[in-house]
């Protein structure tokens, strides 16, 4: 059972010694078009991560729900927290792992936001520099998702788009709303700080979900679970030396 919350004490602490991967989903609480929940990526980082452990023999931590969501902050539902605190919490879970005796982290987010993984990055590279014994390493969904759909002629996706809905269509369709909306592609003005990004997407989607299906989500999911074991292979095979990123 990879999932740390269902162990026993003496269970963690069998499986501790095994010195497996320990996978820490991360996701948010955010909003995604009419049709997505908002907990639509820590239901993709937890169910992918399981998948993952199911073949690895990892363990996985209870999920972070909640990130930094810079552009989506102001529309209803999303509840944003800060950098400092993205990275802090992450630092916090993974040390109090460390000090449970493992080793080796695959901090794992659903959710894509440049300053979210900026500072989940940062977390690892903070824990690593004051203990070398540690592997961490850190990536997210869209990491790996842009060549798998350009093979479907999908291009630009985003938020709550083609991705993120099919993956939703095959993890948990009752959760799936309605018919997938049409395709919304803000313009976004470069360089410049938005009081209401919101305005410039009033849908909340900055993609094409109705390019989504259940089937390119089972294959996609299938896609994303290969591309994570081959990380954590690579890891294991240059001594955990593969880097933060895929």
């Amino acid at each position: 059972m990879p999932r740390v919350t269902a162990l026993t004490m003496p269970e963690f602490q069998t499986a501790v010694a095994r010195n497996p991967w320990l996978i820490l989903p991360v996701g948010t609480t955010e909003e995604h078009g009419p049709h997505l929940p908002l907990g639509a990526d820590t239901v993709q980082a937890e169910r992918i991560a399981t998948a993952v452990a199911e073949r690895t023999g990892a363990l996985v931590a209870a999920p972070i729900p909640y990130g930094l969501c810079r552009t989506t902050r102001n529309f209803p539902g999303t509840i944003s927290i800060s950098y400092e605190t993205v990275e802090r919490l992450a630092v916090e879970v993974l040390l109090g792992f460390a000090a449970q005796g493992l080793r080796r982290f695959l901090v794992f987010s659903g959710h894509a936001g440049g300053a979210h993984m900026v500072a989940l990055r940062q977390a690892a590279l903070r824990l690593v520099e004051a203990d070398g014994t540690l592997t961490i390493l850190t990536c997210c969904v869209s990491d790996f998702v842009p060549p798998f759909l350009a093979e479907y002629g999908i291009v630009r996706d985003g938020h709550g788009g083609a991705a993120e809905t099919s993956l939703m269509l095959a993890l948990e369709p009752e959760a799936v709303r309605g018919e997938p909306p049409q395709a919304s592609r803000p313009d976004f003005p470069p360089f410049q700080a938005l009081a209401h990004p919101e305005r410039l997407f009033p849908s909340g989607l900055m993609g094409d979900a109705s390019k989504a299906s259940a089937a390119l989500g089972e294959r996609l999911k299938a896609f994303l679970v290969d591309r994570l074991v081959e990380l954590l292979a690579r890891a294991e095979a240059s001594g955990g030396s593969a880097g933060e990123r895929p």
